[in-house]
């Protein structure tokens, strides 16, 4: 299987380098790309077109300047990348975070654990789902 494509959007560094920590340990060949900031995630798949799409965007909600709903609904609303499947990945635990995010069109949505092992849960089970050939064929 070739490799798979995640993208990580989260304004906190520590955070992102212990999700593409707990991606490496997963029984997938897993490639992480890292934005700190939510503006990134549109140019960065305008220059990827057609070429190299991730085969998932986790989405922190908050973030400086344009939050993560507001991106979420930015995507959505592209016709050239609503295809592509994104899971809200925050610390909140909102009934209305979930709600609205999923309204607005992600395709799940996750509170981070507060330890390293469970990160590594919920990334091993992110990668079985979306790193699967299985699901690559249905994009």
């Amino acid at each position: 299987m070739s490799e798979c494509l995640i993208w990580i959007v989260d304004d906190d560094a520590d955070d992102l380098y212990m999700i593409s920590q707990a991606f490496k340990e997963c029984s997938f060949e897993i490639r992480t790309f890292t934005h700190q900031e939510a503006k990134d995630l549109i140019p960065a798949l305008e220059k990827s077109y057609s070429r190299d799409f991730p085969q998932l965007v986790l989405l922190d909600i908050n973030m400086p300047g344009i939050s993560g709903k507001e991106l979420l609904l930015t995507v959505r609303a592209d016709n050239r990348f609503r295809h592509i499947p994104i899971v809200m990945f925050t610390t909140s635990a909102s009934r209305q975070d979930k709600v609205e995010c999923m309204t607005y069109g992600a395709n799940c949505f996750l509170t981070k654990p507060s330890s390293y092992n469970g990160m590594t849960k919920i990334c091993s089970s992110l990668a079985t789902v979306f790193c699967t050939p299985e699901f690559s064929q249905v994009r």
